[in-house]
Parts: structure tokens; sequence; C-alpha cells
């Protein structure tokens, strides 16, 4: 088995760094701050908030493309006083005019407005607010659809005390692993988070055996149905009954993930019971790249942390023969 630490140092590689975090600040800052400022429409602000991965601290560091670093993305939430006689179109419009004026705004998207600063790409969402939750615009259907991201944060903050402060950093090694293995644009976003809550284990805390784990548990729930081209509802915690998670997940997109989700977690499970290090370590770059580290000779051979006493914290045994003890170097 593959120290806990290698799994640390990956999610300290992946996590967004502080000037990144810094630009992101600044930049939803910056629009919160015009809108509120802004003659055309801050007559309908009541309120703002941020929302998204960038909130639930589920986000990953920006990626690397033909040279150039990606923005970060950032969701912010305005809370107006529309009502429901007020078109989405026309919402939607006039929000986009006022950003107009200050931001670089690229499309008008179904549910938000998408506009790039230097320091973040950014959906801004217009609500209404309805009850103890909110409504958004639909430009496709012309209405307005329930939804409630505050509750969806509250949630996720319930999620990483169930799973002792590791369910955040298990949705950004299940992130990570979709944008390393390319399948389509979904299942992402919240659906990553809702699926990690549903079938990752609780209470495993070596975050490889929890990833395997994750993996397995998904085969097994939904492989037969993909295979007769299924996809399941999964329920948004917000609103169990009427949404669901996968809505905009395709059929085509859904067969894709679970079959890269079969052939990894084979993968997964053979790098957590080989007791040989360099196999584990290259099943486990071929699951997440090369950013997992090695692990050094030097800790494969000090008697300090054997392989025993990392299964055992996940409740795993070995067979009678020995094993080459292991000892990771200390994570900071």
């Amino acid at each position: 088995m593959i120290p806990n630490e290698r799994f640390l140092e990956l999610l300290k590689d992946i996590e967004p760094s502080p000037s990144t975090k810094s630009r992101a600040s600044a930049a939803h800052t910056g629009v919160r701050n015009h809108l509120w400022a802004e003659p055309g429409f801050k007559a309908w602000m009541i309120h703002d908030f941020l929302t998204g991965s960038y909130f639930r601290d589920t986000a990953l560091r920006p990626q690397t493309i033909d040279g150039e670093i990606e923005r970060p993305d950032v969701d912010v939430a305005i809370v107006t006083n529309h009502t429901q006689s007020d078109a989405p179109d026309v919402v939607l419009n006039a929000l986009s005019k006022s950003l107009r004026k200050e931001f670089h705004v690229e499309r008008i998207n179904k549910r938000s407005v998408h506009l790039i600063t230097p320091g973040a790409v950014m959906d801004v969402v217009p609500l209404i607010r309805n009850g103890t939750a909110f409504l958004i615009p639909d430009r496709e259907t012309q209405g307005w659809l329930h939804t409630n991201p505050p509750y969806h944060s509250g949630w996720s903050e319930a999620q990483n005390k169930k799973f002792g402060g590791r369910f955040t950093r298990t949705v950004k090694l299940v992130k990570w692993w979709r944008r390393h293995n390319w399948t389509g644009k979904r299942p992402k976003g919240f659906a990553n988070e809702v699926l990690v809550a549903m079938h990752a284990p609780s209470a495993v805390g070596h975050y490889g055996e929890a990833f395997a784990q994750f993996l397995e548990n998904i085969a097994a729930t939904y492989g037969q149905g993909a295979d007769a081209n299924i996809k399941p509802f999964i329920p948004d915690p917000a609103f169990p009954a009427t949404n669901d998670v996968l809505s905009k997940c395709t059929i085509p997109q859904w067969k894709a993930f679970i079959d890269k989700v079969r052939i990894h977690a084979e993968f997964a499970r053979r790098a957590q019971t080989t007791s040989d290090v360099d196999e584990a370590t290259r099943l486990w770059k071929r699951i997440f790249g090369e950013r997992f580290k090695s692990t050094e000779a030097s800790a494969r051979t000090s008697s300090s942390y054997g392989y025993a006493s990392a299964a055992a914290s996940v409740g795993l045994s070995f067979p009678a023969a020995n094993a080459a003890p292991n000892t990771p170097r200390e994570f900071a």
C-alpha cells in the first residue's frame, strides 16, 4: 500500500495557490461592488453571495493549456427583487448590460451571465427569493426553476464533518481524476460531490483506499444499468423529490463515465493490494497522472512505518508472508 502521505502531497499540489485565490477574491469583489453601484442595476439588488466549487472549497488549481494558465472559475449569485412575471431573457439581458459597462461579457448562458476578468472567469446568476430557497431564470423553458445554493454549501459542510474533514479532499481527488481521464463534460461539479457523499466511505482515513472503494461502489451500483442504457436519478440534496443532479448528463456521457470507473476501480484495487511499491505507484500514476509522487527508496526500507500499520488504519489485513516495510516522509 502506498503511504497516505503521497495522496496528501497530491492534494496539496492540486490545490489553488494563494495567489490564485487572491486574484479570484479581488475579481469577484470587483464584480459585486460594481453591481451595487451601477445605476442601471443597483435598484434590483437585494443581496449577493458566492456559490459553486470555489466557495465550497472543492475547486482545483487552474489548468495550463498551450502554455497558458486558465483563470479560476467563480460563481456569484445576485438576489434580486425581480418576480416570476419577469421573463428570464429580460432579467439576464439587463444583468449583462450592466456588467458590460465594466467587464468583458463573453456570453449569456441559459441561467447566468458569463464574464471574463483578469483574475477569474465568472458566472453571475440572478435569483429570486422563494421562501427559504430561491428561483433561477431558465432561458430554455422561459420560466423560473427551484434552486438553493446556500443549502448546498451547508450540506457540503455537513458532509465534511461526517467524513472527518476528508469530504472536500476526496471530492478534489475525484475531480482531478476526472480532469486527467476525460470522458466528456459530465458528470461535473456538484454532481461529483453528491456521488462522493453517496458512495465514498466516510470512515476510511487512507485516501487511496477511500478512492478505490468509491470507484468500486459506483461500478457495483450503476454498472448493470449503464449497460442497459439507463441513467439513474441522483437526487439533489436541496430538492430530493424533484431535482436530479444528473439531469444535464446524457446517457452516452454517463456510460463513458461508468466505463472509466470500472477500469480504474481495478487499477486502484491492484494498487492497494500489491506489495510492490513501484507497481502501486505506476497504477496510481495511471489514475492521477504524473503529479502523483513516487515513494523514495529510503522510505521503503525504514522500519518505523510498515504496510501493516497503514492497512490497519483502513481495516485491511495481510497474508502471513512478510512484506517490505515502508516509512513515509512527514507531510507539512
